[in-house]
Order: structure tokens, then C-alpha cells, then sequence
């Protein structure tokens, strides 16, 4: 293999510049523009070296900004959202109860209305939870065993106070607990002194009529589109607010321990129900 053969072929071209001819005028302006193309490459790439990290700041700037922006937002909101997320799901129970919705007390309506004879409507309350729920029977003792009768009132209290030890000796919870007439469907027995609001629905075909009129006794007032009767029992221990209207055939009755709660707030509590009950 000859030495022309080994050269490569970058050899060859710089010995082909290298066979140029030229004179020192020549070979100087090549000199300077050899030069100026060096010095130009190098400003370039001194440009391009020193903004990349000053944009890369910036947007990496811009975009902490942004996420955090986002981000605090996301983290400041999500409580409220979460507790009013909390806020309308309590009324959506309430306001899917109207058509027949889902309640805490809808297994107990369905167990009441089959003890008590009639569709029985009991009211959810977030604020005041219910306590007791009992069935009154009207009737007789067969050969003090059995005992014979209708179901005539259903009583519901709600309350923000429990069933306490120092109750258990009460003669009013003895008097309850020990008659057959009384069927307690759930909770405790509450003595009257811790009633924040009872409701006691009457059974239009098996309560006597003269009680069904007494607690229809009243002053009428328009709630929620319904005619309601007011009445300020003031002789009654404790002293009670009580607003009653008819269901179909039946009589609610709601009852407010006045040294508990406000007649306002009696107000308000019965048109709440009654957007529950419907008709």
C-alpha cells in the first residue's frame, strides 16, 4: 500500500490549502477573517452560555409562582369545601325526605308505621337528635297477662340531653316502664324536665275524637303553606309551646319546652318538618 494511499482525505485537503500560493497581503486578510469568524463563534456562544441559566431562572420562577398560586389555593379551599361539602349534604337529606328520600329515621318510620297502624312522618333534625320513641296502646289487661287494645298516640322526643343513671329511680320513667300500655321502639325514657321537643302523632281511626279536638285547640297560623294551630300551654309543667296540624286523617302535635327553646325556634322547627312530612 503506497503513502498517498494512507493519507486521508482531511490530509489531502489541507495539503491542497497548504500548495495555495499567496502573497503576505493575501495570507494577512486570511489571517483576519479566520480571526473575526473565531471572534464572532465565541461571542455567540458567550450569549447563548449566559442566557440559558438567567431564562431557566425566570421560568423556573414563573412556574413556582403559578403551582404555588394553585397550590395555596387548593390547600386554603379544600377545608371549606370538605365542611361545605358537610353543609349540603345534611340538607339534601332533608330535602330528598320531601319525595320520599333516605333519612337516619327511615328504618324506624317503616317499624312505627307497622306498630302504629298509619304512614308514620318523623322529622330528621341535625341540631337535636332524636332520644325516645315509644307507642301508646288504649286498651285493657286480660287476667293480668295480656293486654288488649289499639295503638292510639306515637311519641317521638328529641333532645340534646341523654338518659342519666339518676333518672332510673324517677317515679315518672317507673310509671312508664311498667305499664303495658306504653311500647318503648327505641331509645330511653327521658323525664319531662329534659324534653327539648316532643311530637306525638295521633291515630285518626283509633284516638278517641275528643282528643284529637284538644289538640287541635288553638290559634291558626300559615307555616310552610299549611294551617297550624298555636297554642301557649302556660299551666303545663314545664311550661310548653304547642303547634299541631292534620296528616290526612291523623294529628301531629309538636310539643317545645318553653325553658329549653325559643317560640321562634318552634316556628322554625315545625316548618322545617313540615317540608319533611309533605302531603
Amino acid at each position: 500500500m503506497t503513502h498517498e494511499k494512507d493519507e486521508s482525505r482531511l490530509d489531502q485537503t489541507l495539503k491542497g490549502y497548504q500548495a495555495i500560493r499567496m502573497d503576505e497581503e493575501g495570507k494577512k486578510e486570511i489571517h483576519e477573517r479566520v480571526m473575526e469568524s473565531v471572534r464572532h463563534k465565541e461571542k455567540r456562544q458567550q450569549r447563548r452560555w449566559d442566557m440559558r441559566p438567567v431564562v431557566s431562572f425566570m421560568m423556573a420562577g414563573f412556574l413556582l409562582v403559578i403551582g404555588g398560586y394553585f397550590l395555596a389555593t387548593e390547600l386554603i379551599f379544600s377545608d371549606d369545601t370538605e365542611k361545605s361539602l358537610t353543609v349540603d349534604k345534611e340538607n339534601d337529606t332533608v330535602v330528598e325526605a320531601v319525595n320520599g328520600g333516605v333519612t337516619p329515621y327511615t328504618n324506624l318510620e317503616k317499624a312505627a308505621s307497622a306498630k302504629f297502624g298509619t304512614e308514620v312522618h318523623i322529622p330528621f333534625h341535625a341540631d337535636v337528635p332524636l332520644q325516645t320513641a315509644f307507642i301508646i296502646n288504649d286498651g285493657y289487661t286480660l287476667d293480668d297477662e295480656e293486654f288488649i287494645g289499639d295503638p292510639v298516640v306515637a311519641a317521638f322526643v328529641y333532645s340534646t340531653l341523654e338518659a342519666g343513671e339518676e333518672e332510673e329511680t324517677s317515679e315518672e320513667l317507673s310509671e312508664l316502664k311498667l305499664s303495658p300500655s306504653t311500647d318503648l321502639i327505641y331509645g330511653e325514657f327521658l323525664v319531662n324536665d329534659k324534653h327539648m321537643v316532643g311530637l306525638n302523632i295521633l291515630n285518626g281511626e283509633t284516638t278517641h275524637i275528643d282528643r284529637i279536638n284538644y289538640n287541635l285547640i288553638g290559634e291558626e297560623k300559615r307555616i310552610a303553606g299549611k294551617t297550624v294551630y298555636y297554642n301557649h300551654l302556660k299551666k303545663s309543667i314545664p311550661d310548653t309551646f304547642r303547634i299541631s296540624f292534620r296528616v290526612d286523617e291523623d294529628v301531629y302535635a309538636f310539643y317545645f319546652n318553653a325553658e329549653r327553646v325559643s317560640e321562634s325556634y318552634a316556628y322554625a322547627f315545625v316548618e322545617k318538618s313540615l317540608k319533611q312530612i309533605g302531603e
